[in-house]
């Protein structure tokens, strides 16, 4: 970022010398393009969250594979999950949370996906970035793949 900023502030400062005007005549203006374009990126590809680069979710006919930190990928099959909603606009994830976290594959733990936003010990949250083919489909995936309460075991006591 650093070098982009001097990169900027330079190239203004150069084109400003060239047109004969003051050096500082319209510095502020590339800055804030510089600073424009930053934020952009920033909410168009979130920060590091601790998931590593590979794809977050995978749907089969069986069960939900979700990836996350430390290389863990959990299985949880249709029948064990309690509830999947998307949630968020711009930075959107998805929030899984197991029947029974037992049966995943490996067991969770209580707080083991702990993150911002979790609300609840044994839920996991996915992260939405750059999904394919979109957050349509995959809602439409999940309506038609999850469990009615009626279908659906009941919890463990």
């Amino acid at each position: 970022m650093v070098i982009g900023l001097l990169l900027v502030v330079g190239a203004s400062v150069a084109f400003n010398l060239v047109r004969g005007r003051q050096w500082w005549d319209g510095l502020w203006l590339g800055l804030l393009c510089f600073a424009i374009l930053e934020v952009s990126r920033r909410v168009a590809r979130p920060p590091d969250s601790g998931y590593q680069a590979r794809l977050p979710l995978r749907l089969t006919g069986d069960h939900v594979e979700v990836s996350g930190p430390d290389d863990i990928t959990v299985t949880i099959a249709w029948s064990n999950i309690a509830r999947a909603e998307i949630h968020g606009v711009l930075a959107a994830f998805l929030v899984i949370e197991p029947v029974d976290p037992d049966r995943t594959r490996p067991p969770l733990k209580r707080w083991q996906w702990a993150g911002h936003g979790q609300s609840r010990p044994h839920e996991i949250l996915v992260p939405l970035a750059h999904l394919t083919p979109g957050r349509d489909v995959l809602r439409r995936e999940l309506a038609r793949r999850l469990p009615t309460d009626r279908e659906r075991p009941p919890a463990p006591r």
